[in-house]
């Protein structure tokens, strides 16, 4: 499974993405491609992702669909997977999100395929 799902997060490192890791319902990292350590982030996006079901209840909506995370040195995207995990895609500054967006909305399915 590692191999094919590095395989397939490689395909997210488009338009800037320096980094993408599948983060587990635990908040372990399933599988990473890239330049990024995702080790000590993995938890903390999982703790983030909890929140934000939270919220999307709170406005009524079943779960939340995606979010960024914005600094001055790149934005974190992630996305949920229907299995409680979380695909994170870390950009570098100036980097396109929309273009890497795409990508992990056109993948999704695959990446939950190969989970």
């Amino acid at each position: 499974m590692v191999g094919m799902l590095t395989f397939v997060l490689k395909k997210l490192l488009v338009g800037g993405a320096v980094g993408a890791a599948l983060v587990g319902p635990e908040g372990e990292v399933l599988g990473q491609a890239g330049g990024a350590d995702w080790d000590g982030a993995a938890p903390l996006i999982h703790g983030a992702a909890s929140s934000w079901d939270r919220l999307a209840g709170g406005l009524e909506t079943e779960r939340y669909g995606g979010a960024i995370v914005e600094g001055t040195g790149g934005s974190l995207l992630v996305m949920p997977i229907e299995d409680g995990s979380v695909l994170a895609v870390l950009l570098g500054p100036g980097a396109n999100q929309g273009r890497v967006r795409y990508e992990m909305k056109k993948n999704i399915e695959l990446i939950t395929s190969v989970v």
